[in-house]
């Protein structure tokens, strides 16, 4: 369109120009009548305006340009892994490791009297104490308790028997009769805890006083 409009303007300078040459020429004659300036410029633009028509008709359609169409890529999918539970306070819980025995094993439960009980001289009392079993093998009836050293609990008895099986994560709990000395001071009884091969996987003991 720029291109058209700039031969448009230079058709109109041609014809101002022959428009001026044709006065300058008939200026010393007045045989003929000299053609009105008007009329002149206005054949000139008719002309020009024709001639531009038929350019613009002559030329091809500009074809668009493909517009570029964007396809969005697909949304990745977040992979969810699964992690530790995390409570409330924010602090990750972690699994506890578990101490794995083989064999016979045992823990410490409850007992009572507690160690550092003072007793009367003479006193007759329970000695009750009970054992986790945390090993990988049942405590069967032939499993007992055994006195080791100390003061003794009940006369010359040194053995006392397991009376039902236990099972690993079961326990069980001795009532050992007991009478303290007639003497008083502080006093420490110790006990094994013994399979049936005689052999001890566990120690038990009773540290007390028995008041003047």
């Amino acid at each position: 369109m720029l291109r058209i409009m700039k031969k448009m303007h230079a058709f109109l300078i041609v014809g101002l120009a022959i428009m001026i040459t044709l006065s300058a020429c008939s200026g010393g004659a007045n045989a003929e009548p000299t053609q009105d300036p008007n009329v002149v410029f206005t054949q000139v633009a008719e002309t020009v305006m024709v001639s531009m028509t038929q350019t613009a008709e002559a030329q091809p359609t500009a074809t668009p340009e493909p517009t570029a169409t964007f396809t969005p890529l697909p949304t990745p999918t977040a992979m969810v892994t699964k992690s530790s539970a995390t409570p409330a306070g924010g602090q990750k819980v972690y699994p506890t490791a578990t101490r794995q025995i083989y064999g016979d094993g045992a823990n410490w439960n409850t007992q009572s009297p507690r160690d550092g009980t003072v007793l009367k001289k003479s006193e007759n009392f329970v000695f009750h104490v009970c054992l986790g079993n945390i090993g990988a093998t049942d405590w069967s009836t032939k499993y007992y308790l055994h006195y080791v050293s100390g003061q003794q609990l009940w006369w010359d008895t040194t053995k006392f028997y397991i009376g039902n099986i236990v099972k690993p994560g079961d326990k069980w709990c001795f009532d050992l009769p007991s009478i303290a000395p007639d003497k008083p001071g502080e006093y420490t009884t110790r006990w094994y805890l013994k399979n049936e091969e005689d052999k001890s996987f566990y120690e038990v003991y009773f540290h007390y006083f028995v008041a003047p």
